[in-house]
């Protein structure tokens, strides 16, 4: 008899808990688009199709996070699209899209691989204790990275918990983040947006608008020329391995000099298998170049 007196009430507590659990509101996480989690003063943006380019996107993550070979692979095979945004000293921001498993931040991101926890605008992040690259995932989409991640992890909260009456008043247009903050995508233009933002083919896209500290990673050779700004489309080379054919739009401040620097180019390129001519009287385009996947990784510091 006392036992079941015992089941009857524990049957009664877990029936009261989950009503009360379930009576709990949650907030509604909207879909967050990672491109617009990226500063917008960076100096370089890349826009990479991870499932086509999963070998340097395995590479980079090595490189910039020290987690294992093994490791890297896993979180690749998991990313579907990776924006990554540099400063000119080379400091990286990474944020991407995909599913990773909650099982592998337990196995992945813990002290014995020199990750420790803490709680960051009320999200768990994750620094690697050699490197202090800063790792959040703060949904089962959402994945980001860096040094000082805590804007990121900011704009993530405004942006996957505005209400419905904030979503309205933004409007289709989402012109701005609830704080008031231009979104990364107003703060390029339309023109670029779709450029790394729609990229729709298996190419990794990048665009510069401080392009000096990256001329010289892809010519191999210094441009004096002030250049305004450079749009690179980086595609397989041949099916070789860790290289690219590199086209490479440079847009020039003053088209007195386009002439020039096209010919300059022309000589810095020789015995190379590039094109290069003057595509407008401020822009010169490179075709054919080819560039190493470890000449691309050392652009990130």
């Amino acid at each position: 008899m006392k036992k079941l007196r015992f089941l009857k009430l524990a049957l009664i507590t877990l029936v009261g808990a989950s009503l009360l659990f379930s009576c709990k509101s949650t907030p509604d996480i909207e879909p967050v688009d990672p491109f617009e989690l990226l500063d917008s003063d960076a100096a370089l943006y890349l826009s990479v199709p991870v499932q086509a380019n999963r070998e340097f996107v395995s590479a980079a993550i090595q490189k910039v996070a020290k987690l294992s070979e093994s490791d890297a692979e896993k979180i690749s095979d998991r990313l579907d699209t990776a924006f990554v945004a540099i400063g000119t000293s080379g400091e990286i921001q990474l944020s991407a899209s995909g599913t990773i498993p909650t099982a592998f931040v337990g196995l992945a991101l813990n002290e014995k691989n020199g990750w420790k926890g803490s709680l960051i605008s009320n999200q768990t992040c994750y620094t690697h204790q050699q490197t202090l690259y800063q790792l959040c995932l703060p949904s089962s989409t959402n994945a980001f990275l860096s040094h000082y991640i805590e804007p990121m992890v900011n704009r993530f909260n405004r942006l996957a918990y505005v209400d419905f009456n904030q979503q309205e008043l933004l409007g289709e247009e989402k012109k701005t983040q609830p704080s008031g903050e231009l979104l990364l995508s107003q703060e390029l233009g339309e023109r670029v947006y779709q450029f790394l933002h729609d990229n729709k083919t298996s190419d990794i896209m990048m665009y510069a608008p401080v392009p000096k500290a990256f001329v010289r990673a892809f010519l191999g050779t210094e441009v004096n020329t002030p250049v305004d700004s450079l749009y690179a489309v980086l595609s397989q080379y041949r099916g070789v391995k860790e290289q690219f054919n590199v086209r490479l739009i440079i847009n020039l401040t003053d088209p007195r000099v386009a002439k020039a620097t096209c010919a300059l180019l022309k000589t810095a390129l020789f015995g190379v298998p590039a094109k290069v001519v003057q595509s407008g009287q401020k822009q010169i385009t490179i075709t054919d170049l080819p560039v190493t996947q470890k000449r691309i990784l050392s652009l990130i510091r």
